[in-house]
């Protein structure tokens, strides 16, 4: 499974339009028979107005058809164009993940990917040959956490571009109370700490950033 992220800042007082060139971009895209689970997600920490572009692909070969659409097809181009129109151009960065872990186990992108309404991303790099203890060390946090009530949708992604250490793990949840209450385990319960800390500890510190993000389409 296959992510490609566009991530950027929204012009001011652009939203709308934005989101409406967005719903016209997927539909455009599944009418000519790409499947892809689309989200949009808008920043609730860091820049106002950021947003990122969420689109999850089956496989390697379904996110090159998306490439070659975009490509080869002028009106798709013109399509997406419209996208970017409401973005700020400098600010507009692609990057594409692959699937490396996920709760739930190995399912299609559109099971696997179904978002929720609140998400919070740990983004930064593992340290070479720490890869399968940076693993291990998500899963057992993964299972303390659900024992003890928390219920979010957790997956990890390995980047393709740029650092190829980069990993990026993803907590989906649907209420911020659901959030709050990761939180809270976080800071007060020790056995939690430590595991979390165990996954921080197989990754490149100075380079791990934490946002959250709210849906927006």
């Amino acid at each position: 499974m296959y992510r490609r992220i566009l991530s950027g800042i929204v012009a001011q007082g652009k939203t709308r339009e934005f989101l409406e060139a967005m719903r016209i971009a997927t539909d455009f895209q599944l009418e000519r028979g790409i499947r892809a689970r689309t989200a949009v997600w808008g920043s609730m920490t860091g820049r106002n107005n950021g947003v990122l572009i969420a689109a999850d692909f089956n496989t390697l070969e379904d996110l090159e058809r998306w490439t070659d659409l975009a490509t080869e097809d002028a009106r798709f181009a013109q399509v997406r164009r419209a996208v970017r129109t409401h973005m700020v151009y400098d600010d507009v960065k692609v990057s594409i993940h692959r699937l490396a872990y996920h709760s739930e186990g190995l399912m299609t992108s559109e099971e696997a990917t179904a978002p929720r309404k609140f998400m919070r991303v740990l983004t930064g790099e593992v340290q070479p040959g720490h890869h399968r203890e940076f693993v291990l060390s998500v899963s057992q946090a993964l299972d303390y956490q659900k024992q003890r009530g928390i219920d979010a949708t957790t997956s990890v992604w390995s980047a393709m571009t740029g650092h190829t250490s980069g990993v990026a793990i993803v907590a989906e949840f649907d209420s911020l109370a659901e959030l709050e209450k990761f939180d809270e385990m976080a800071v007060t319960d020790a056995e939690f700490a430590r595991l979390r800390a165990a996954t921080r500890a197989s990754m490149v510190f100075l380079t791990t950033e934490t946002n959250l993000l709210r849906r927006l389409m």
